[in-house]
């Protein structure tokens, strides 16, 4: 916990970040008032102070915040690493009860240690497949129980579960797009739907991890691109559907964290099954293109030097506006803890795969 601790230790500059922008504009008008004022035109400066006050409070009043209390039980899906993990603990530092779903299949030592760090924190920690009926059912059966044994209110359900398949489409097989389909989406669907008679009962709120590239696909992730795009026609749609119930869904994009999270694990195994599913054509093709790439990006899914230190993410704008998404009594459609950019000329240099050569027989 001793990194979550530090992004907590600035409270001065979240602040800062999240009013910057009223404060400036406060600013600028109390001087135009001046300037009216000191200039004779008192009935300008009494007007636009009047509107000013208004418009400040009407901003304030959108602006505001639910308190977490510890009846307060929030969902967590896919908490094995990296966000999922991190907003566990986040959410269970601010008081609330925490019932985090976690994939148990297999030996992996870093889902181990997440498994404990979360329960040594007082965290529910559940398995969750979400592409699997059974484990889905079982899941939902234990947030009813745990709401019935602690006398609980749903507060949200945080689709976090997803994976990613790094990959040009050629080389994808098919079971690496069923794979990415069936988590992405259907999976995030899944559990939404065995969850929406008990978040409908309590007012809950659904927040679903959406991703940049949804708007702006990367080369390298169209398939994982287009299950983002698929995933945020879904979230528009049923904003409008369980709306009118008292129910709020927000977009949640919390921007690039993947060195520090699990999503590219198997990328090498993933880089190998690609090569195995290669028509000769398509290898003669690429050539050493496909080499260099999947030796560059098989990086990112090597082990660190020690798997059983999970930490948790150290970004203090992931956790000002997870907390918009969860907290902000009238929330926006989409929360974004990144800036949005004109990216056509900087995409290559952010996915910084190698350059494509031409193949000379």
């Amino acid at each position: 916990m001793n990194s979550l601790k530090e992004v907590y230790s600035n409270r001065w500059t979240a602040w800062w970040r999240r009013n910057s922008t009223a404060l400036q504009v406060a600013a600028s008008i109390s001087c135009n008032v001046a300037y009216f004022a000191e200039t004779g035109y008192t009935r300008t400066a009494t007007m636009l102070s009047i509107v000013s006050l208004g418009g400040a409070t009407l901003y304030y009043i959108s602006k505001r915040r639910l308190k977490i209390k510890p009846q307060d039980l929030i969902v967590i899906t896919g908490c094995n690493s990296g966000l999922g993990y991190s907003l566990a603990m986040h959410c269970r530092a601010k008081g609330a009860t925490v019932l985090a779903g976690v994939r148990e299949t297999g030996v992996i030592s870093s889902t181990n240690a997440a498994i404990k760090s979360l329960r040594d924190e007082g965290i529910i920690v559940q398995d969750l497949d979400i592409t699997n009926e059974d484990s889905v059912c079982k899941f939902g059966k234990r947030v009813k129980e745990t709401m019935e044994e602690r006398q609980l209110m749903l507060r949200a359900l945080v689709n976090n579960a997803g994976v990613m398949v790094f990959g040009e489409f050629e080389w994808q097989t098919q079971a690496h797009a069923n794979f990415q389909i069936n988590v992405n989406v259907l999976g995030t669907m899944r559990i939404t739907k065995e969850l929406m008679p008990i978040i409908r009962q309590n007012g809950g709120r659904i927040i679903v991890m959406s991703s940049h590239c949804s708007a702006e696909p990367l080369p390298g992730v169209s398939i994982y691109s287009a299950t983002k795009a698929a995933i945020d026609a879904w979230i528009t749609a049923l904003r409008i559907e369980v709306g009118k119930y008292g129910v709020n869904v927000v977009s949640f994009i919390p921007g690039g964290f993947v060195t520090q999270s699990n999503i590219m694990r198997n990328q090498r195994l993933y880089f190998d099954e690609m090569e195995q599913h290669m028509s000769d054509e398509v290898k003669q093709f690429y050539g050493n293109y496909f080499t260099r790439y999947a030796k560059y990006l098989s990086q990112a899914s090597l082990p660190s030097n020690n798997e059983d230190d999970v930490k948790v993410l150290t970004n203090p704008r992931i956790y000002e506006t997870f907390d918009g998404a969860l907290l902000d009594v009238y929330p926006s459609a989409t929360y974004r803890s990144t800036p949005t950019w004109i990216r056509d000329r900087l995409v290559p240099r952010f996915v910084g795969t190698p350059s494509w050569q031409i193949n000379k027989q």
